[in-house]
């Protein structure tokens, strides 16, 4: 089974107006091979010397009074992995803070 982290915060504004900058916080990772449905993006992360490769899926859903429920998880691409050397942890990290400049 693969190393798979997740994490969830929320923001201020609705799903439509957070899908944009939640691509582009992606994009800013170098993201590519991305899929969406509604309001769930996923993603490969590239390789490098610590990994072969992530996906990352992140969610946006209504949580009312005008706030969204980001969900974001990664997990490694191949499902041998058993130590992913901190990637999925460092992967949600950026994203967030990514995500978060975005939206400021």
């Amino acid at each position: 089974m693969a190393v798979s982290k997740q994490v969830s915060f929320e923001v201020a504004g609705t799903p439509d107006d957070l899908l944009a900058p939640m691509v582009h916080a992606l994009n800013d990772m170098r993201c590519y091979k991305f899929g969406r449905d509604g309001y769930i993006v996923t993603a490969r992360t590239t390789i490098n010397w610590r990994s072969i490769g992530e996906v990352m899926t992140v969610r946006l859903s209504d949580a009312g009074a005008g706030r969204t429920l980001v969900e974001a998880s990664s997990h490694s691409v191949l499902r041998t992995v058993i130590f992913d050397w901190g990637k999925n942890t460092d992967n949600l990290k950026r994203f967030e803070a990514n995500f978060r400049s975005r939206i400021a």
